[in-house]
């Protein structure tokens, strides 16, 4: 009896110390990570060497992602969707910014697709040997920097390890610290064999295949989490979860998500104000004076339209900072342009105010002041479509907002037509006034300081468009002009 259990207790020690020395390391923010690094690999921030991963998600997952890094600029990518023939594809990638990776064929090259990878009982695997993969932090640190990312919907279903991804939404991604201490494994083989094929016969060895095919094995994987919430979106609810290594703690890893939030954030406020001023604030205060509106108070809503572009402006600086998009990039840089372009245009309303109200007439700085303005505000609206593209806004948000600046548009064109057309009426008649002027009785005669009729004068602060844009003309010889 007492050699039983001298017996019993050596084996469930060298079974602890199995489990231990060969566990790899496991977290569950939707669908389930697992790493492992032998102990000899030579991996680091500056050298390659062995690692291995596993991603695991049902198929009602579209992609699943993990990445080396803290953020996504410079990050290393792996990406796993079905192919179509009842396996996975796997796909290394190389992030620049918050937006689409592109395959590399230089990393794609040192990955190997292990015994145990494939779609079993509607679950995605992929048992994955790196041996092109750099850490961002020594292979024992306790806080490496990993990111991971995934989308909910139909099947990408291609072997193309370039397959275009659709843009995750914002719940579905998380920025984790783990403790790759232990995440240690005792040899350079598949451990993950064991857990991903329990009911294979197979002794542990790997069998890689190439990293854009693989094998689906007889075992059936197990997850538990990451499935559809149902809610219409394409995102878990649960929040992240970890079972580090399987003892059911939250040990061994934290989850980060302030920049991921604040990204959001800014470029929902970026696109909120800058679509609001160049779409619709602009040209109300455009078409506010060609109805007849005040030229002191178009002045007034435009000024304060280019303060609130210039907020919009600094976020979208702030947001290129947080997605590590450089200024250089078109949009961004269009941006920038035109914003400064706009902060000109206030001097020539103001000049051509001055000037008009000398000499009650157009001068070269009026045409350039409307048609400057024109100019900036279809640029204006012509960038934000670009930043829509670069934020991989969806198609209906697209449309709607061509849709919005189209209606806009015409409603300005139509006003302009109108306007002039009551003008060219308003000349034809030969009354002598202005379109929209005020009728004025002034004291003075023909000129000569002597008696004579009244004539109609301009009253620029109370005109129309066409008064406060017109040619100053007005009938009769020698009128004394009051400006009020």
């Amino acid at each position: 009896m007492k050699t039983s259990r001298l017996q019993q207790t050596l084996g469930w020690a060298v079974t602890g110390f199995a489990s231990i020395s060969t566990a790899q390391f496991t977290f569950s923010p939707g669908p389930t990570y697992s790493i492992g690094i032998p102990s000899d690999s030579a991996i680091s921030s500056s050298s390659t060497g062995p690692l291995y991963f596993q991603l695991q998600a049902p198929t009602s997952y579209q992609w699943v992602g993990l990445g080396i890094g803290s953020q996504m600029a410079g990050a290393t990518i792996f990406v796993m969707y079905a192919d179509g023939n009842g396996n996975i594809t796997l796909s290394g990638r190389r992030a620049t910014g918050e937006f689409e990776p592109r395959a590399d064929s230089t990393l794609q090259a040192g990955l190997q697709l292990l015994e145990g990878t494939g779609i079993v009982n509607g679950m995605m695997v992929a048992n994955v040997r790196c041996t092109t993969c750099t850490l961002d932090s020594d292979k024992t640190s306790s806080d490496s920097p990993w990111i991971a990312a995934w989308s909910i919907g139909s099947a990408i279903d291609s072997t193309s390890t370039s397959a275009t991804l659709r843009q995750h939404s914002g719940g579905n991604r998380v920025q984790a610290q783990v403790d790759l201490s232990r995440a240690s494994i005792s040899s350079d083989a598949n451990p993950f064999v064991s857990s991903t094929t329990p009911d294979a016969t197979n002794t542990g060895s790997s069998s890689p295949t190439t990293a854009s095919t693989s094998k689906p094995t007889t075992g059936s994987g197990s997850n538990g989490h990451g499935s559809d919430d149902g809610d219409g979106d394409d995102d878990s609810d649960g929040g992240p979860r970890n079972n580090g290594n399987g003892n059911g703690s939250n040990s061994g890893i934290s989850f980060g998500g302030s920049s991921f939030q604040a990204i959001t954030d800014y470029q929902k406020a970026h696109g909120i104000v800058m679509g609001v001023v160049v779409v619709l604030l602009f040209p109300f205060g455009a078409i506010f004076v060609r109805m007849g509106g005040s030229g002191i108070v178009h002045g007034i809503l435009q000024v304060l339209s280019l303060c609130a572009l210039l907020v919009g402006l600094g976020l979208g600086v702030r947001l290129a900072d947080l997605r590590n998009i450089s200024i250089s990039e078109t949009h961004p840089l269009c941006g920038i342009i035109i914003a400064g372009l706009f902060l000109i245009q206030p001097v020539f309303g103001l000049i051509h105010h001055i000037q008009y109200k000398r000499n009650l007439s157009r001068a070269g700085v009026s045409h350039l002041h409307i048609w400057y303005g024109r100019a900036l505000m279809i640029l204006a609206i012509v960038n934000g479509g670009m930043g829509l593209r670069l934020a991989n806004n969806s198609r209906n948000g697209k449309i709607a907002y061509a849709v919005v600046a189209g209606v806009v548009g015409l409603a300005y064109l139509v006003v302009c037509v109108l306007k002039r057309k009551g003008s060219g009426r308003g000349l034809a008649g030969g009354s002598g006034r202005g379109v929209g002027w005020r009728k004025e009785e002034v004291a003075g005669g023909s000129g000569h300081g002597s008696g004579g009729e009244g004539h109609p004068l301009p009253a620029y602060a109370g005109a129309p468009m066409e008064g406060h844009y017109g040619d100053g003309r007005g009938g009769g010889r020698g009128e004394n002009v009051v400006f009020k």
